[in-house]
């Protein structure tokens, strides 16, 4: 392990806790949850696009996250649920 120079001041950095970070999600409405969608989703479309996105490409994007969402992971939890109560999966 190497120490810092003595001419560097030391940078303290908080550790930003992942799960916490999606705790607080719970506590918001169903209105804020999707304008904080939004609002990411429009981050990474300028990352990859290198422009501002369009309104509409904002809302395309945001509803395919959502339907993707609900088809792979929504699925996927009912599969267990029905897993360990014993009924068989039709899908």
């Amino acid at each position: 392990m190497q120490k810092c120079s003595k001419s560097r001041s030391k940078i303290k950095v908080s550790k930003l806790d992942k799960l916490y970070e999606f705790g607080y999600a719970c506590y918001m409405s169903s209105e804020q949850k999707i304008r904080l969608l939004k609002a990411k989703v429009a981050v990474a479309l300028h990352n990859e696009l290198g422009r501002v996105p369009k309104e509409e490409e904002i809302e395309q994007v945001t509803l395919l996250a959502r339907v993707m969402y609900k088809a792979v992971l929504g699925l996927h939890y009912k599969r267990s649920v029905q897993k360990k109560s014993g009924q068989l999966a039709i899908f």
